[in-house]
């Protein structure tokens, strides 16, 4: 194909990466920035063997549901795909993608009469997330922050990201103002040289608690006591400030080994519902706390739990979701490969003051037979796996342990599809209700109910 070849195309529905999707000689072309039902000007910018990628050059038919999009980095920042796209729209589209997944990855799906319910989506869909964690860089004099572009390692500088907290944005904006302040040199991927490399942020606005990390090539400390005095008189909401040391160069990876504890608390408190936890900066948490809330929900009335229940949860993490559900049930016991994320959920367990849970280190395909055999019956299994979805020996358990229902959170609609082909041989695929924890993202989040047969 002839490079910069451009042609029409009608964009017939949206891919699961926030794409359009048209057809080019019966290949698919995955279009950034088109709309279902527009005729846009398509660029190819790459050919694979059976689908080609494209750009948006020129909006023939515009689509009714197209928007100007309200953050002026959108389209360059890869940290949101459909900004361009009306609200109410983004939500039925989240739906459709989970559908196509079932769709393509579910044999037969159309006859397992599977209640897909509408996505439940945001009142205010802006200034959601808890958490930034962003490179930093050099423009000129000046401290700048950002994301990647979508697919490549170019920062776009961003003083303000519309779908963080307001507060996020105000710390850091003022730790770049610090920065400068102290003379501390900015990490330079290019040479090798200066020493910070991100800001990481989290803040919990149901507690008004905030945890600021500062990631360093080195351990280099001489001012990190005096930003951290300055920036907590200017923000009284930080109340916890580490520094981690991540010496690996070569790596993308935000985080090194080692985190010091420079002021402040060790931890800060988030809150569902009357549930509490506490955070250290490696501590897993939800970045939307409002929806978390929302989709803990979704599973309390989807199983209508009962006090003589017994709950597994696979992937626990901090025990999250156990501790929320704990006051509904008999007993609830965890299982996470991570130890850190045990020790959390130990700790949250204590905090919460429950003397129902049981939280293990190890892997679930070995842990949940153990508990078995050693007498306990469990009744539901929640799971909560990463975007790869539940790791084969454990789906193999599954299909032994035949718990009474199981519900699957998913965020990877097409990892869920095949999932659930597997799991359909013991259990009845009941429901599905999406959840909008990442609006103006391409994310959906599932919670599926299913009956053992």
């Amino acid at each position: 194909m002839k490079d910069n070849f451009q042609t029409l195309l009608t964009i017939k529905r949206l891919g699961i990466n926030g794409e359009g999707i048209g057809y080019y000689k019966r290949k698919a072309v995955f279009v950034d920035g088109a709309l279902p039902n527009e005729k846009v000007i398509c660029q190819f910018t790459k050919e694979h063997r059976n689908y080609l990628e494209g750009k948006t050059i020129k909006i023939i038919k515009r689509s009714e549901n197209r928007v100007d999009a309200p953050c002026p980095y959108f389209g360059r920042c890869g940290g949101c795909q459909l900004q361009h796209l009306d609200y109410k729209e983004q939500l039925k589209m989240k739906k459709d993608i989970v559908i196509q997944a079932l769709e393509r990855y579910l044999p037969n799906y159309e006859n397992l009469n599977i209640n897909i319910k509408d996505t439940i989506g945001m009142d205010n869909p802006y200034n959601y997330r808890n958490k930034a964690q962003m490179p930093v860089a050099f423009d000129g004099d000046k401290v700048v922050t950002g994301l990647y572009e979508a697919n490549s390692n170019r920062l776009v500088h961003i003083n303000k990201c519309i779908i963080q907290d307001e507060m996020v944005n105000k710390v850091v904006n003022t730790i770049k103002q610090l920065l400068i302040k102290y003379h501390i040199m900015v990490f330079n991927r290019r040479f090798k040289s200066g020493i910070l490399r991100y800001i990481s942020v989290r803040y919990i606005e149901n507690t008004k608690q905030c945890q600021v990390v500062l990631v360093l090539k080195e351990k280099d400390l001489q001012y990190m006591s005096k930003i951290a005095h300055d920036l907590m008189q200017e923000i009284p909401e930080v109340t916890s400030f580490y520094v981690n040391i991540n010496p690996e160069v070569r790596t993308f990876e935000i985080y090194g080994k080692e985190y010091i504890h420079i002021t402040g608390r060790k931890t800060i408190e988030a809150k569902i519902g009357e549930s509490k936890f506490i955070l250290s900066p490696q501590s897993f948490y939800q970045l939307n706390t409002e929806q978390t809330k929302v989709l803990y929900d979704v599973v309390k009335n989807t199983i209508a739990f009962k006090k003589t229940d017994k709950i597994i949860d696979a992937y626990c993490g901090a025990g999250t979701i156990g501790i929320y559900l704990a006051n509904d049930v008999e007993e609830v016991r965890g299982v996470d490969k991570t130890t850190q994320a045990i020790n959390d959920a130990k700790n949250n367990a204590a905090l919460n003051e429950l003397k129902n849970t049981r939280f293990e280190a190890g892997e679930s395909e070995k842990i949940i037979p153990k508990w078995i055999e050693e007498g306990f019956k469990p009744d539901i299994l929640i799971m909560d796996p990463p975007r790869t979805g539940i790791d084969d020996k454990l789906l193999g358990v599954l299909r032994k342990v035949k718990t009474k229902k199981v519900i699957y959170i998913s965020c990877n609609p097409s990892t869920l599809a095949k999932d659930l082909n597997e799991l359909r041989k013991v259990y009845h695929i009941k429901s599905i209700q999406p959840v909008d924890m990442f609006p103006q993202t391409s994310h959906i989040e599932s919670v599926v109910l299913l009956v053992r047969k």
